[in-house]
């Protein structure tokens, strides 16, 4: 073991040292908890955001935190699916929008297949540089439709690549519409399970890769949740339970890779046996969590 160690922390080094860039970090959650929001005291920054508003708030900041995109971002966030909002509950926008509003970063709001397809195209361009890419789901009002559904599954690769040089993604939702682009990638997986909120609680990764986040922020204090993961989860790891102990928050911190393990890909590290003893800076490097 600690010459497995030795190993996995000289290669760390030099993959510093090298200058490669590290994946994202990634959140995909079974839950609708856009809808199951709300804002109180006003739509200034003296507000206050509750439930699901507050797990988003919170996920985001962990997200943007340890995003590595390279160059100067022309916006924090862009929100895949959604018109900007004020609404104060109930509306994925408004969820952003607030979210955003408390950590004090820019939203680049995209609502439409076709200006989602055109985002796209800009990224590729190099016309825009975002730290984040934040998918509203479904379930709420302001939200993904079947048709920006679509567009994110044919964009599937580019947003693949796009995890793979930094950027951070997070996303909400069931079915194909919200997941068609992760089946996309990862076509062994199962992205329609049911799912109950009562009792979920955060895995011991989901407690290391997210910072801040507590069993309240993910359970039925937050709100339902309608969908749980199974199959093959590629570079990703259970981040969180749901009461009937399904994977219902999947992802990873810093360093985290969707497709993997095929030919052509990076190797699979989420089964790697937990190396308690390396330091936070590695843990945070090698995507690996205690």
């Amino acid at each position: 073991m600690k010459q497995s160690l030795r190993r996995l922390a000289a290669a760390v080094v030099l993959a510093c040292s090298s200058g490669v860039v590290l994946a994202g970090p990634v959140i995909l959650g079974g839950d609708d908890l856009t809808d199951h929001g709300t804002r109180s005291g006003g739509t200034t920054i003296s507000g206050q955001n509750n439930e699901g508003w507050l797990y988003i708030e919170k996920a985001v900041g962990n997200v943007l935190s340890s995003q590595t995109r390279a160059g100067t971002l022309t916006h924090d966030i862009v929100a895949l699916g959604s018109a900007d909002s004020t609404a104060l509950g109930g509306n994925a926008g408004a969820g952003i929008h607030f979210a955003a509003l408390e950590l004090g970063k820019s939203v680049l709001y995209l609502d439409g297949a076709t200006a989602i397809n055109q985002f796209f195209a800009n990224l590729a361009s190099g016309v825009v540089n975002p730290g984040m890419l934040w998918f509203s789901g479904t379930g709420a009002a302001n939200n993904l439709d079947s048709l920006e559904g679509a567009a994110l599954t044919a964009n599937a690769a580019a947003i693949n690549a796009f995890g793979a040089s930094g950027g951070g993604i997070m996303a909400h939702g069931s079915g194909t519409v919200a997941y068609g682009w992760l089946s996309a990638l990862l076509p062994g997986i199962i992205a329609t399970g049911g799912c109950n909120s009562t009792g979920a609680t955060l895995t011991a990764a989901g407690q290391a890769a997210f910072p801040g986040l507590s069993n309240s922020d993910i359970d039925a204090n937050a709100g339902p949740c309608h969908n749980s993961f199974s199959g093959d989860f590629g570079g990703l790891t259970t981040l969180a339970f749901d009461g009937n102990q399904r994977s219902y928050i999947i992802g990873g911190g810093a360093g985290t890779v969707i497709q993997c393990g095929q030919p052509g890909q990076p190797p699979c590290t989420n089964n790697v046996p937990e190396p308690g003893s390396l330091p936070l800076a590695l843990l945070a490097v090698t995507g690996l969590f205690v």
